[in-house]
């Protein structure tokens, strides 16, 4: 039994954007961060990074699934990683929109879940306010790791390139991407 969280964060960064240049190192760092210690400080400048970030995000979404978050954290693992393969038209003319995502599965019963599940317990009119997103990237330095089975981060296009097109962000297949508020 598991219990999965899933951020996913679309900011209006221009590519020579200092934060855009932070954030591709914090997901280098992050993929080749070994052993608890090293996970943390990773997690811990990401989230820092994605917490200065918030401010420039536009549209966004985050769910908890639990209690069986394998199958949801390998269906975002997968999209995310096949994102990484676009074309550069598939991201649309004249793109300034980076997309980050942080995806974690825990154990379920876990005192990773427990701050997890404390985390998320919202009323539904605070999900997309600026303050519950900063609330929620900065949920991974605070978790157990002993208790994480699987974490990621990820950034589309690759912070080099050119970004989103707004219109693509609010078209089909990221219909679900919500404004994001206050």
């Amino acid at each position: 039994m598991t219990t999965f969280l899933g951020i996913q964060l679309a900011f209006d960064l221009p590519a020579d954007h200092r934060l855009r240049r932070g954030l591709g190192e914090a997901v280098r760092r992050q993929r080749a961060a070994e052993g608890m210690t090293a996970q943390r400080v990773a997690w811990t400048n990401a989230a820092g990074l994605l917490r200065q970030a918030v401010p420039h995000a536009v549209l966004g979404t985050w769910d908890l699934i639990t209690p069986n978050g394998e199958a949801e954290y390998e269906d975002w693992a997968s999209g995310l990683e096949a994102m990484a393969h676009w074309p550069q038209e598939d991201f649309g003319a004249d793109g300034r929109y980076l997309l980050a995502s942080v995806i974690v599965v825990v154990r379920k019963g876990s005192n990773a879940d427990t701050t997890l599940g404390d985390l998320c317990d919202l009323p539904e009119p605070d999900w997309h306010r600026r303050a519950t997103y900063i609330r929620l990237v900065e949920a991974m330095p605070q978790l157990n790791l002993t208790n994480v089975l699987g974490s990621g981060f990820y950034l589309a296009p690759h912070p080099d390139r050119p970004g989103f097109a707004i219109e693509v962000l609010q078209g089909e297949g990221f219909d679900y991407l919500a404004a994001v508020e206050g």
